[in-house]
């Protein structure tokens, strides 16, 4: 057993590492996003994205069109983000092992954190490099019904795309805004899929815009400069995304509501005069560790102490919607020794 000098009142302030949003988050953290519907989402978002980089690669050889190019690198950029998503996934239900005591959960946020590093940068970059190199050629454009055909068609399955994620974070967004909703999630698949069909659909106006520009005006500048816009467009959805997905790789604590919850639950433990030093931290995200102390009276047995431990961790699970590891450890206060 081990004293403890720190009174209740002086234990460490928890909080979220992306921001900290108060107790309107609450009913987000109370509902998790059911794992089947964000499957759906992302396989839904990678049927969608090849069907559309196919057509649009199509349209471009057709029209020599730089933007119709990029959004195609773009759809393609995607279908990589949704397959790297799904064996992220996939390997992240390996069992624990001997060397992976709390299991492979975090595979999920290392596979995120790739899809920002090189899906999206390695697309944006190509899609700066095909605009750069046709303006620079100043080449017209072909027949561009084909280019907007194609555009509507990618506006509608984008749509549907974009529609198929929404109601699978609706259980987890509660009354939070989906900006909000974006800051505080744990799965990075709702990162990464709604601002990818965001991104999607903002690059396909980008590219009607230019097509539309470039047919009026008879000037192909407008097409390349499109497609750099659009290449831009995906660096900065990449940065958004690897700042949002380092975080969680780093290892975020669990939401202050979350925390407070947890903090209660122990504290209201018969044996359990205090809680101290009380830690979280996501190793994915269905699954948090938590660690403190708790302070007991120096006259309580072993058996007691013991008692006191299995209740207050069946209490944690009652209140913490994920899979939980806890560690108490048992304190006296100086004063009460």
């Amino acid at each position: 057993m081990r004293v403890v000098r720190a009174p209740h009142q002086s234990h460490p302030t928890n909080r979220i590492s992306r921001g900290q949003l108060g107790h309107a988050s609450c009913t987000a953290l109370s509902a998790s996003t059911p794992p089947s519907d964000q499957r759906a989402a992302v396989i839904t978002a990678l049927l969608a994205n090849v069907a559309i980089a196919i057509a649009k690669l199509g349209a471009a050889a057709i029209t020599g069109s730089s933007a119709m190019a990029a959004e195609s690198l773009h759809s393609l950029a995607d279908s990589v983000n949704e397959i790297l998503l799904l064996v992220g996934a996939r390997r992240s239900r390996r069992p624990a092992d001997v060397r992976h005591p709390f299991g492979h959960a975090r595979y999920r946020y290392v596979y995120a954190f790739l899809v920002s590093l090189t899906v999206f940068w390695v697309g944006g970059v190509l899609a700066v490099i095909e605009g750069v190199s046709h303006l620079a050629a100043r080449e017209p454009l072909g027949d561009p019904r084909w280019a907007f055909a194609v555009l509507g068609l990618a506006a509608l399955l984008e749509g549907w795309s974009l529609r198929t994620t929404i109601r699978a974070g609706r259980p987890a967004k509660g009354a939070l805004t989906w900006w909000q909703l974006l800051r505080v999630t744990k799965a990075p698949e709702i990162i990464v899929v709604f601002l990818e069909d965001l991104g999607a659909l903002a690059g396909i106006f980008i590219a009607l815009s230019g097509v539309t520009l470039a047919t009026l005006t008879g000037e192909g500048a407008w097409d390349a400069v499109a497609a750099i816009a659009i290449g831009l467009l995906l660096m900065a959805i990449g940065l958004l995304v690897n700042r949002e997905t380092q975080s969680l790789l780093i290892g975020e604590s669990a939401a202050p509501e979350v925390v407070e919850a947890i903090r209660q639950a122990i504290g209201s433990t018969d044996g359990v005069k205090a809680v101290v030093d009380l830690r979280t931290i996501h190793v994915g995200p269905d699954d948090l560790v938590v660690a403190a102390g708790i302070v007991v009276d120096p006259t309580t047995s072993a058996t007691e102490i013991a008692r006191a431990i299995v209740e207050a961790e069946a209490r944690v699970r009652r209140v913490a919607p994920f899979r939980t590891v806890m560690y108490l450890e048992p304190r006296v206060r100086e004063s009460d020794s």
